[in-house]
Parts: C-alpha cells; structure tokens; sequence
C-alpha cells in the first residue's frame, strides 16, 4: 500500500512483473488510519518522488504486517526511514518461527573437535537499504557448552560480530535464551549453551558502497565475522578462541527511477 495513484502502480507493476495486489491511497487515508504514516517527513518537504512531482510527505513507514490464516496479525516490521526494508528471508524466518538454510544463500565455515561455525544469509542476495539477517550458527559436540551473558569476571561469554565493513550497515547482535546450570563444585550458577546457538546480526548495505553516478557498480561485498568462544566440559574449559569467517555475499543491481531491470 503507498499514496501513489493507481495509474502509477499499474505501470510499475507491469514494468516489474509484480503479480501481486499493491493498493492505492492517494489521501494517505488509510496509513493515517494503520497509525503508519511517516512523521519524520515535513508537510513542506522539498524532495520529489520520482515520476510523481510531489513530495515524500504523505508515505507510511516502510513496514511488513504477517498474519496467521485467520487474518489476525501476528508480526510486523517497520523502519523510520522511507527507504529501507526488511529482506524476505528475515521476515519468513521469524514468522515461521524457525531459521531456514537456504541452499543458494551465501555461507561460510569452519570445523574443529570442538564445534563448527558457520555463517550464512537469511537470503541469496543483498539489495540497497534492505535489511537481512546474518546468522552465525554454533554446533557444539556432544558433552560441551558454552556461556552466555551475564557472567561473573573469569568467564568468558560468547559473541559474534562483524567489524566496520564500508558500505554496510550493522545492528545490534540478536542472542537467544541461555538455559541456567548448576556448577555445584564451583558453587555457581551460569548460563550455558548447548547443541546448535544461532546468533542473528542484522546488516543492510548502505550508499556508502555504492557510487551513483559511476556505471561501475560493486556486484558483491566481502562480510568478515568475528566470533568468540570458550568450550569446556564438565570436568575442563578448553582455551577461548577467536575464529574469523569470510562471506562474498552478491547484491544485487539497482532498480532506479524511470529504468527497467
């Protein structure tokens, strides 16, 4: 749903091939009503959307209502800027409950006696300002775990990361739910993990790669992560260990104003 006119949806639906409905609210009636409409836009603002001669005040936040077979919403995603989305992958992930490996999506990793790391995508590409999920997946062997925040000074938890990269943009690391052991000979209490840990960063590739007016543009990006880790059993805790993984992740060609792909 956006503000444009029909006679503009249509021709941009044509132009894509999109088959699905894309509803028009010219007044921006019904994004006021949805409690949607973007406020971080002025009345008075000065840019035009392209093909439209008018202002971008008027469009909703950029967002992605999920709902059950019901119709009943059960999850949203919105962001503040009018530009960005949230990648398919990421929205199929949470809805389902469940991170699903795809077998074309970008990934990386690495084997010891102790785990395997890997990182991969939520999707096969990357496109301009729209956010996917980095997922860095721990496999622990049988009988090892590993810990998670909070930790009392001597412990070390795991965590992943992914340093400045130019041209993406990186948000807050997403842990999940650590389960509380019982160390009684130590007379602690910690949070562990076991088995399979999946820690989700999100990252959206920005402008900062991209150079607009040159016909040159960068058809991948090279993501490094970063993870760290202390495996022990019950008895030992091995060394911690810093392991660094590389993903060429493909973005894919700019859909610009008034071209066709």
């Amino acid at each position: 749903m956006s503000y444009d006119s029909q006679e503009s949806l249509a021709t941009f639906a044509e132009a894509y091939g999109i088959t699905y409905d894309l509803l028009s609210d010219p007044d921006s009636a019904v994004i006021r009503d949805f409690g949607i409409l973007n406020t971080t836009i002025s009345i008075d603002d000065p840019e035009k959307h392209a093909g439209t001669g008018k202002g971008f005040y008027g469009v909703p936040f950029p967002g992605v209502y999920v709902t059950d077979e019901s119709g009943v919403v059960s999850d949203k995603f919105f962001h503040r800027h009018y530009g960005t989305r949230e990648s398919g992958g990421s929205i199929r992930d949470s809805a389902l409950g469940e991170i699903l490996v795809g077998h074309e999506a970008p990934a990386a990793e690495l084997e010891n006696d102790q785990i395997k790391v890997t990182a991969f995508l939520s999707d096969p590409t990357m496109r301009f300002e729209t956010m996917s999920m980095l997922y860095v997946r721990l496999e622990l062997a049988d009988g090892l775990h590993i810990y998670g925040n909070p930790l009392p000074e001597g412990y070390i938890a795991t965590s992943a990361s992914i340093p400045p990269t130019k041209g993406l943009r990186v948000g807050e690391a997403i842990y999940p739910e650590t389960a509380q052991r019982e160390f009684a000979e130590l007379g602690v209490t910690l949070p562990v993990y076991e088995g399979v840990v999946d820690i989700g960063i999100p990252v959206t590739v920005n402008a900062e790669i991209l150079n607009w007016t040159s016909p040159d543009k960068p058809d991948s990006i090279e993501v490094p992560v970063s993870v760290l880790y202390q495996a022990c059993s019950e008895t030992v805790c091995y060394t911690p260990k810093t392991e660094e993984l590389r993903l060429v992740v493909p973005i894919e060609a700019l859909v610009m104003p008034g071209t066709r792909r």
